[in-house]
């Protein structure tokens, strides 16, 4: 009987484990982008996020540019479950180059544009930043 309790006890620690460390893994699709500035030379631009439901934080974020300059950026959850708030942070650094010309995140099913380039003068337009 007393082996029966221990296997079980094992059990629920594994599973307790995989919930706590597998939730920091998933893509958080109702994240939002706050806030941005650039730095003096216009190579690192630092976002602050938020995440638009009642649970959920951001630990990190994974960041791709195509050839056309587009940067699509993943918010990644934190870990420690559904509200696990274990490494999360608000404030990114996206490094940008001369092609960069659009910032998109991810929103469920799709990329939406929240920052796009101005060509001719180089500043940022906000399109959808609360």
């Amino acid at each position: 009987m007393k082996k029966t309790g221990f296997y079980l006890l094992g059990v629920l620690l594994v599973l307790i484990c995989i919930w706590t460390i597998g939730t920091g893994f998933r893509k958080e699709t109702t994240a939002f982008v706050d806030d941005y500035s650039l730095n003096d030379d216009h190579s690192i631009m630092t976002i602050h996020t938020g995440v638009g439901s009642s649970i959920g934080y951001i630990r990190k974020v994974v960041i791709s540019q195509n050839e056309e300059g587009e940067i699509k950026i993943d918010f990644i959850s934190a870990f420690g479950g559904l509200n696990g708030s274990i490494a999360a942070q608000n404030a990114y650094e996206i490094p940008l180059n001369e092609n960069s010309r659009s910032i998109s995140i991810y929103q469920g099913d799709n990329y939406q544009s929240i920052l796009i380039k101005n060509p001719d003068s180089g500043e940022w337009t906000p399109q959808f930043i609360r």
